[in-house]
């Protein structure tokens, strides 16, 4: 009897399982700081209130997923397309040619935090505290 049971569960597997793609907007965003750009925009320049104000922003979209983040407000919860060639500070050499928008979150009133996103990934490159990192009109 034990062998039919392992025979059964070393078997179970052998079934080809055609999942569909994850569907990464359907997911919550993780952030990552890992590629945060050092200078003007980095985030050890900012003010204690700033740094405490984003770690309360992430904290308010941990259950949001990315097409609620989508659907709100840019200047609360949501985010904006921010033309790459708009920004004024040196784009990182690993951002490739074929992308042309970066993401604007909001982490303390209308302050942005700008990056981009890699799956259900928002990879932070600047924090905009003195909104001089692109034109906010």
């Amino acid at each position: 009897m034990g062998n039919k049971i392992k025979e059964a569960q070393k078997n179970s597997g052998t079934h080809i399982n055609a999942e569909s793609p994850p569907n990464y907007n359907a997911m919550c965003p993780i952030f990552s700081l890992e590629r945060i750009q050092p200078g003007n925009f980095c985030f050890s320049n900012l003010e204690t209130d700033d740094k405490a104000a984003f770690a309360d922003s992430i904290f308010k979209r941990r259950t949001l997923t990315w097409e609620k983040v989508q659907r709100e407000d840019r200047h609360k919860l949501g985010s904006e397309k921010i033309s790459k060639k708009s920004i004024k500070a040196t784009i990182p050499t690993f951002i490739t040619e074929d992308e042309q928008n970066f993401l604007a979150l909001r982490f303390n009133g209308h302050k942005a935090m700008v990056g981009y996103k890699v799956n259900n990934i928002f990879y932070v490159l600047w924090f905009d505290p003195k909104f001089k990192l692109y034109d906010h009109s």
